[in-house]
């Protein structure tokens, strides 16, 4: 009702004021001023006649200006625009999503260690490279993988030969945690990163030996963990299967020790430096795969050789060694 006396009225005197003698302002000052002088006489008028100030008020606000009106259309427009432009924005933002996902699957599915290798089709043996470092996506480490030996997938850690150039396993701590010789011959990985490999998912172990007069044999242990730096790369090792006998049970839960950091259980002795090598010596050892590279039998005072008590027992240095893990499922 209001609203319809307000139409009339406005016309009324929009009308009357398009009457009123004097000079003619400029086209657009003109519409400003009848529409002030209109709204301001309809105003008194209503207030007059017993309207309330917020009904009167509520009322000349939705009664917009014709001008108003006009731009309407205008501001429609703008709106579509910017939600052109949103929705490239929105498209463009999805491809760089979509790419971000390429370079994470692609950094995700980097080896992790030579049985990802195994698995990817990769199938020849010696060097590669593994990404092993959670969290690090482009810190590689070179290892050598065997995927010869009983299905392939091993990441070999430690290796002894019989060629006529041997590496000295007699080392310092700081040597064993880095590792040291040379990968396609004598070598040690390294505790840090056999930490690593073997912290982060469950890993099993396999030991092939081998004597002077070429006869061989292997243990293998369906659980094999080293411990941190922290733990002194304290050994896991249990659920032994094989032909060589178990040499290695023995040592489980036993720190690493070299011949300068002494970590075995003896009482008096430092296990290390009387077996010429390092390891996870107890009270001392039943095997001793990082020992002195003697020939087959010796007379030494200690089993400071290469031994596999349970096999060639203690007075035997072994011809060759290989120590190696790969993923026990």
């Amino acid at each position: 009702m209001l609203l319809i006396l307000l139409t009339t009225v406005g016309l009324a005197m929009a009308g009357g004021i398009s009457r009123t003698p004097g000079p003619a302002p400029a086209t657009s000052q003109l519409g400003l001023h009848i529409h002030q002088s209109a709204t301001q006489q309809l105003s008194n008028i209503l207030l007059y006649s017993g309207y309330s100030d917020t009904c009167v008020a509520t009322a000349l606000d939705a009664c917009n200006p014709i001008s108003e009106q006009h731009q309407q259309p205008s501001l429609i427009q703008e709106a579509k625009e910017v939600l052109e432009e949103g929705k490239e924005v929105l498209k463009e933002g999805k491809e760089v999503l979509k790419e971000i996902s390429v370079m994470v699957n692609k950094l995700e599915s980097r080896p992790r260690h030579c049985k990802d290798l195994l698995d990817s089709g990769n199938t020849g043996s010696g060097l590669r490279l593994v990404y092993p470092y959670p969290g690090q996506p482009h810190h590689h480490v070179t290892v050598f993988c065997d995927h010869t030996v009983d299905g392939g997938g091993w990441t070999v850690f430690q290796r002894r030969t019989n060629d006529s150039i041997r590496e000295d396993f007699n080392r310092t701590w700081i040597e064993y945690k880095l590792g040291f010789g040379d990968i396609e011959a004598e070598f040690w990985m390294g505790l840090g990163l056999l930490h690593v490999l073997t912290s982060t998912t469950l890993q099993e172990l396999r030991i092939d030996l081998a004597d002077n007069e070429g006869e061989e044999r292997w243990a293998k242990y369906g659980v094999f963990s080293v411990g941190s730096d922290e733990a002194k790369y304290r050994l896991s090792v249990e659920r032994y299967s094989g032909d060589a006998g178990d040499a290695m049970t023995y040592h489980h839960g036993q720190s690493f020790s070299t011949h300068d950091q002494d970590n075995d259980a003896h009482n008096t002795a430092n296990c290390a430096e009387r077996y010429r090598g390092a390891w996870w010596y107890k009270d001392c050892t039943q095997s001793n795969l990082n020992g002195y590279q003697h020939q087959g039998n010796y007379s030494a005072s200690y089993s400071e050789g290469i031994t596999w008590q349970q096999w060639r027992g203690w007075k035997y240095s072994l011809s060759r060694t290989s120590m190696m893990i790969r993923p026990a499922f």
